[in-house]
């Protein structure tokens, strides 16, 4: 027990003292995207003290482009595939003390909502509606090193392919379908993403504007 207690502290140590060094210099709520772009950003603000540093390092941040779905008409069927292009940040402590890094989508504010999907997943099986929100198991993905606010973090990309299918009655139909939602500009895809270790750690949430465009 001691042994794990030191460990954790090894790591801790260091973000307590960015922290000290970060209040006493003037502190930015807005993180400035990496990609240009880059358009919707959720950004958690460095906490006031007292701070659970605990809680701080296992906080996570999103930036996101519009996302894209690509559409396509063969016979009756519509095929829309949706590519996931999503950045979480995380502290890098707080990416080396956890077990679980999760992130889930929800298609409710979008005409994605109703309709079955397929993914791939690590191994090559195609799944059906489902897709595995533990990032650790998830191999379209990248992890790189980056700052924030002068705090040393991870970036995980994690880029995924989901297939949606609409069946209709005939071509017309769904060649009418593909054009009405390639005029939407105004539906969403939310994201949220936690971190487990030993405990579950709040959640942070953001939404992603969808671009429909016709193949």
């Amino acid at each position: 027990m001691v042994k794990k207690t030191i460990s954790h502290m090894k790591y801790l140590i260091p973000i307590l003292f960015t922290f000290f060094v970060l209040t006493g210099c003037k502190k930015s709520n807005d993180i400035t995207p990496t990609g240009k772009d880059t358009k919707t950003i959720t950004n958690n603000p460095l906490p006031s003290a007292p701070i659970d540093t605990d809680a701080f390092i296992h906080q996570i941040t999103f930036s996101a482009p519009f996302q894209l779905v690509v559409m396509s008409v063969t016979d009756a069927k519509l095929t829309m595939i949706y590519y996931e292009n999503v950045d979480v940040l995380i502290p890098k402590n707080g990416y080396m003390l956890s077990y679980a890094l999760h992130l889930t989508e929800d298609f409710s504010h979008s005409s994605l909502e109703k309709l079955d999907y397929t993914t791939v997943n690590e191994a090559g099986d195609v799944n059906f509606d489902w897709v595995d929100d533990n990032l650790n198991n998830v191999i379209d993905k990248k992890v790189s090193d980056t700052t924030v606010n002068s705090i040393a973090m991870k970036r995980i990309r994690v880029s995924r392919q989901f297939t949606f299918t609409e069946d209709f009655a005939d071509n017309k139909a769904a060649i009418a379908k593909r054009d009405s939602l390639y005029k939407i500009n105004a539906e969403t895809i939310s994201f949220s993403s936690y971190v487990y270790f030993t405990k579950t750690y709040p959640a942070t949430t953001m939404s992603a504007v969808i671009k429909y465009f016709k193949k």
